[in-house]
C-alpha cells in the first residue's frame, strides 16, 4: 500500500490504518505508548521510562484472546528486546501480530 506521493507507507501511517480499522469494527483496542523522556523541573533533570520494553503498539482484546499488535513499515524489522516480547506474550497465550499493512492485521483476526 502506498501513501498519496506514491511512497511506500510509514510506520505512523500504518498504525493509524491499523487504529482507524479497530475502531470502525467496534474491537476493544489501545495503544500502548513505551519509550523513555528526560524531563526537568526546577532546575532538576529526571528520566522517566513508560510503558515495557519491547512491547507492541498496539493491544486488541477479542473474544478471550488478547492480541499484540507490532506496526513495521515495509523495511521495518523487530528489535531484540520486540522479539523477545513476542515470544512471552505467545507463551503466556497471547496472539501476536507482526503487521506490515493493515491487511496483515485484517487477515489475522479472522
Amino acid at each position: 500500500m502506498k501513501n498519496f506521493n506514491n511512497s511506500p507507507l510509514i510506520e505512523k501511517e500504518i498504525q493509524r490504518l491499523v487504529l482507524d480499522y479497530l475502531s470502525i469494527k467496534k474491537v476493544f483496542h489501545w495503544r500502548n505508548n513505551s519509550g523513555a523522556m528526560v524531563s526537568e523541573y526546577k532546575g532538576k533533570k529526571r528520566f522517566f521510562r513508560f510503558g515495557e520494553t519491547g512491547s507492541p503498539d498496539i493491544f486488541a482484546l477479542i473474544k478471550g484472546t488478547l492480541y499484540g499488535i507490532e506496526i513495521k513499515s515495509i523495511k521495518g524489522k523487530q528489535n531484540e528486546n520486540q522479539q523477545e516480547y513476542e515470544q512471552r506474550f505467545k507463551k503466556a497465550g497471547g496472539t501476536y501480530i507482526l503487521a506490515y499493512s493493515l491487511e496483515d492485521v485484517i487477515n489475522k483476526l479472522k
